[in-house]
């Protein structure tokens, strides 16, 4: 299947909970599944626009449940056998197996839907029906012979109001969450998703030279973030990237590092927190400079952040405790006299989320967490300092097998003066 789903990971985490199935029921995680979105039903964030069934058995074939505008988009897409469908609000038709014709457009229509199935009286929902998806659930579920069994599900993406009718669709189901599960399945990528977030990474790192090395005393902040905007679109265009790709960014400077209000100016600590998603994965890279010479408190505080991320940078690599390398990168800021700094993770990992970070986080509470191959994370050290600025140096990290690949290298991590 083309989507990013490891079926025997899968099988295996489920094993390690005592679940007999998973139900993934958010958009992400549905579209992490099968390669193709559930569409814009999902729009809504409530449960029914798409679901996916994996049995934890692996002989056992998935199933879904999806809305009937993209079903078959979905079922070209993932090559998934089992899907069922239920209707949204979108009228649609096709009359292509019907063409050319001399009948009249209506004729065509009426008699396309009638061969498809369509009954009397059908009457489109107002959105969709939560209790139509439910029902094909349900028969998927009892089909497998999961009518009793213990069901995880991603319960971080199932509303507290859809609970109830998913348990009384499932009344012989346990149901438990899942949501842990999902979040270290999905922490290590496939190949492809690894591709999808070297390329993001490629086009931010040159997007963000690019901006360093145009920016200059007197633009505003709002210009500077076009400025990002327009030079990712430049990089996608020269580089043919072929899949959707949009940005974001975090682009601030001044002694407030909260307001960046006014034009840039010289002096100025200027905080570059951007990132390229390319085909849904984001990439995560920051920098900090100064506009001419920095202040004396600003090179201190840039000191003692570079410290701490060449710290924890070092300790990188496959095995490693994610605790550890939180508590290397802020031991090495305070040991430059900053005894109160405390910074509740140092990074993230990275993928299709509904922004840039996932779980695992790189924190002092991530004890049981090891860096596993596969994953890619985002490793930062910032500090916002109201009358300094705002600081942030920031790579990404693929765990390797052997070790680390730093997938953003090109940039220097120094406190240069530009502009």
């Amino acid at each position: 299947m083309p989507g990013f789903l490891d079926r025997d990971r899968a099988c295996r985490l489920m094993a390690e909970d005592a679940l007999d199935a998973l139900l993934l029921a958010g958009p992400e995680a549905f579209s992490y599944a099968l390669g193709a979105g559930p569409g814009v039903a999902a729009g809504w964030r409530r449960l029914g626009s798409g679901i996916v069934v994996v049995p934890s058995d692996p002989a056992v074939p998935m199933a879904a449940v999806v809305c009937d505008l993209f079903a078959d988009m979905i079922r070209e897409a993932s090559g998934l056998a089992d899907l069922r469908s239920h209707p949204i609000w979108p009228e649609a038709s096709s009359v292509l197996d019907r063409l050319p014709s001399e009948d009249a457009a209506a004729a065509l229509v009426v008699a396309a839907d009638r061969a498809r199935g369509r009954p009397e009286g059908f009457a489109r929902p107002a959105t969709f029906s939560r209790e139509a998806a439910l029902g094909h659930l349900a028969d998927i579920v009892a089909e497998r012979g999961l009518a009793r069994a213990r069901v995880g599900v991603d319960l971080e993406s199932v509303p507290a109001s859809d609970l109830p009718a998913l348990q009384a669709a499932l009344p012989g189901c346990v149901l438990v969450d899942a949501s842990l599960l999902l979040a270290r399945l999905r922490a290590v990528k496939a190949a492809g998703e690894i591709a999808r977030l070297r390329a993001a990474a490629r086009i931010t790192e040159a997007a963000l030279g690019r901006l360093l090395a145009q920016a200059r005393a007197g633009q505003t902040r709002a210009a500077l973030g076009r400025l990002f905007r327009d030079l990712v679109e430049q990089e996608v265009a020269a580089r043919k990237e072929v899949l959707p790709t949009t940005s974001w960014e975090y682009v601030g400077f001044g002694a407030s590092p909260w307001s960046s209000a006014g034009t840039l100016a010289p002096g100025d600590v200027l905080k570059c927190d951007v990132g390229a998603v390319v085909g849904g994965y984001s990439a995560d890279l920051a920098r900090t400079v100064s506009i001419g010479a920095p202040s004396r408190h600003a090179r201190e505080v840039h000191a003692a952040l570079l410290d701490g991320f060449r710290a924890g940078r070092a300790l990188f690599g496959p095995g490693r405790r994610l605790s550890e390398i939180h508590a290397a990168a802020q031991s090495a800021v305070r040991a430059h006299g900053f005894a109160t700094y405390s910074r509740g993770h140092f990074g993230h990992g990275l993928g299709a989320s509904i922004w840039s970070e996932e779980w695992p986080y790189i924190a002092a509470q991530s004890v049981d967490v090891l860096a596993e191959p596969g994953m890619v994370l985002a490793f930062e050290l910032p500090y916002y300092i109201d009358g300094i600025g705002g600081f942030i140096i920031e790579d990404m990290m693929l765990i390797t097998e052997t070790g680390t690949e730093c997938l953003t290298p090109a940039l220097p991590h120094d406190f240069a003066a530009i502009g």
